[in-house]
């Protein structure tokens, strides 16, 4: 097989790149065969990949990280399997961390087609490999939120979704976790082999493996019939960790009986030392060494990945801008899951502490949720796709009533399970399920910047109560309800709704008794701020 030069490769790929690899190449499934050492970090991998074009093209990439400062992925051997019809003699070449291919003869379209190639390599990220906290050596995937290409050859992105089979060839001491189901053990003479498959169409961002010495516990739950469910500990921590993580068993309950059938073929609570800490991967979640500590504070993490396996694993993000379906689903729905099981009180102090992770970050990005103008994808990692997405799924749920509110969230992740989805798919299931126009709701929740920030003075004047709400925030003016309990000086109360669409508002208060106080949103309904000049 011949390789192009540098200069007569990158004529035609100037062409192809013109068009999006997302509507050029369809990817149906990975099988990667991985084998690691313990004696050095260079990975090897035998890779088929079954795809199909989307586009009369005679060139496409997908996504490798290239040999970069002595780390990447140098590619010995590539081939296309073709039906014999349609063999024809291809070329590739590894440019900018895309490996292009391109045939002779046309591919035709919708034909499955297969590209097995091998690799190796030390990976520079994706594939985080090194020692964890005992000084044990580990190897972990860590994808988010497109490095999966550092260690597997893939389309990288969020709406290209495939099924995946790792098998793993590992020294004997080891034990693996891997994305799907177990079907097959083996061994050499001087290693092991783990097969794991998932027949689910997963995102990159999800699939991987982990590899240490672990112990494992199963964990009991009301569904055990229908999938497992098993907590994957350092051997070192085994002991702190199966107590950390027996509170799965309530949550994974909550939700099965909440939001629907568990998605996958199983779910693994596994301790991992990764870069950027813990990771909702589909099936098997991998936590933050750290948060193993034997004092049962891991339940909100763990209720946050569990969330993920519905909202984001299974129905996902159809481009990194809607980040907030996957993030602010799973933090909000943390928070019903405390209001469930520990009361609305305990909720609302959650709710509280997200409000003040939202101003707090307003004051250095004040971006929209729906950001289509952040600069590196690890920005989206921020309190606008976490706290302020959780605190819009709280007014929503306010503004449309718990009944509608909880429908349309199950409709919605009916309708594009193991699909991919927008913020305006979600608006329109919201608006189906409530009968409301939500577009203004949405607009100035999700794609406007910043939030209410309120400056109110109230004065009294010819026996009258008179309150003033002036928004301070430099762009939109905010429509919303803002409730206030108004304490009266003889020991009464009561609550008053006023609704603010200006940008200043005077308003005449319906009772004229003295005033003691006010306040505020005392039920916590309200994302906004207060300031006082």
């Amino acid at each position: 097989m011949q390789k192009l030069t540098t200069l007569t490769f990158l004529l035609f790929s100037l062409v192809a790149s013109s068009q999006d690899q997302l509507e050029t190449i369809d990817i149906l499934s990975y099988r990667v065969n991985l084998e690691v050492w313990e004696e050095h970090d260079t990975i090897e991998v035998h890779e088929l990949i079954a795809a199909k074009l989307l586009q009369e093209v005679d060139s496409f990439y997908i996504d490798l990280h290239g040999l970069d400062n002595g780390r990447g992925m140098v590619v010995n051997d590539l081939f296309i399997r073709v039906p014999v019809e349609y063999q024809t003699p291809i070329s590739y070449s590894h440019i900018d961390h895309k490996l292009w291919i391109k045939s002779d003869a046309q591919i035709p379209l919708n034909l499955e087609f297969k590209i097995e190639l091998s690799f190796s390599g030390v990976p520079e990220t994706g594939l985080i490999i090194g020692e964890n906290k005992f000084g044990k050596r580990t190897f972990f995937g860590d994808n988010w939120p497109n490095r999966a290409h550092h260690w597997f050859a893939c389309v990288d992105h969020p709406s290209d979704k495939a099924k995946v089979n790792f098998l793993v060839t590992y020294p004997k001491k080891y034990d693996v976790v891997a994305t799907g189901k177990l079907v097959n053990q083996g061994f050499t003479e001087d290693k092991n082999i783990s097969s794991y498959r998932s027949e689910i169409d997963l995102p990159t961002k999800v699939m991987v493996v982990g590899i240490a010495e672990f112990d494992k516990k199963r964990i009991n739950h009301d569904n055990s019939g229908l999938f497992p469910m098993t907590a994957w500990v350092y051997e070192d921590d085994s002991k702190k960790g199966f107590k950390d993580m027996a509170v799965a068993k309530d949550v994974i309950n909550f939700f099965v009986k909440n939001i629907g059938a568990y998605p996958f073929e199983k779910l693994d609570h596994v301790q991992s030392t990764t870069e950027f800490g813990g990771m909702e991967n589909a099936g098997n979640i991998f936590y933050d060494e750290n948060a193993v500590t034997g004092d049962e504070t891991m339940e909100a993490l763990i209720t946050h990945e569990v969330v993920h396996q519905w909202f984001g694993n299974s129905a996902s993000e159809a481009d990194w801008q809607h980040l907030w379906l996957s993030e602010g689903f799973a933090t909000y729905f943390t928070d019903l899951y405390w209001e469930d099981k520990y009361g609305t009180d305990a909720m609302n102090e959650r709710l509280m502490n997200e409000r003040v992770r939202v101003i707090n970050f307003s004051k250095r990005y004040d971006h929209p949720v729906v950001d289509t103008t952040y600069e590196e994808l690890i920005h989206l990692l921020n309190a606008n796709s976490y706290q302020k997405g959780s605190w819009f799924l709280h007014m929503l749920r306010n503004e449309v009533g718990d009944a509608s509110f909880w429908t349309g969230a199950k409709r919605f992740y009916e309708t594009y399970k193991y699909g991919n989805a927008t913020t305006a798919d979600f608006q329109s299931i919201m608006k189906s399920v409530s009968g409301k126009d939500l577009n203004l709701f949405f607009n100035q929740w999700l794609r406007e910047a910043l939030h209410p920030i309120l400056l109110i003075n109230n004065d009294r004047k010819c026996g009258k109560n008179y309150i003033e709400i002036s928004q301070e925030q430099k762009s939109h003016v905010f429509q919303f309800n803002l409730e206030v309990e108004v304490l009266y000086k003889d020991g009464t109360s009561e609550l008053e709704v006023f609704s603010i669409s200006e940008k200043k508002q005077r308003i005449k208060m319906k009772s004229k008794k003295k005033i003691s106080g006010f306040k505020y949103d005392p039920n916590v309904k309200l994302l906004f701020e207060m300031v006082e000049y």
